[in-house]
């Protein structure tokens, strides 16, 4: 396997970008809480987030969920 070597500043460029949490993907999904994100992820239509924290703080990969109709974010 090889390793991808990328700088600091292009790593959290990335990650501004691409993570987001339940409040960003509720509003991208047009709900109205963070619950019902939930309920999505225990429905299987949505995917578990890949950052748990205390339940707390959840994150999901923007680009990894696919979401209809999801405008490009630049």
């Amino acid at each position: 396997m090889s390793t991808t070597t990328i700088s600091t500043e292009k790593f959290k460029v990335e990650v501004q970008r691409r993570l987001i949490d339940s409040f960003e993907l509720a509003a991208l999904l047009g709900l109205r809480s963070r619950q019902a994100v939930w309920d999505r992820v225990r429905k299987g239509t949505l995917p578990e987030p890949i950052f748990v924290r205390d339940k707390a703080i959840w994150l999901w990969d923007l680009d990894a969920l696919d979401l209809p109709d999801r405008k490009e974010v630049s």
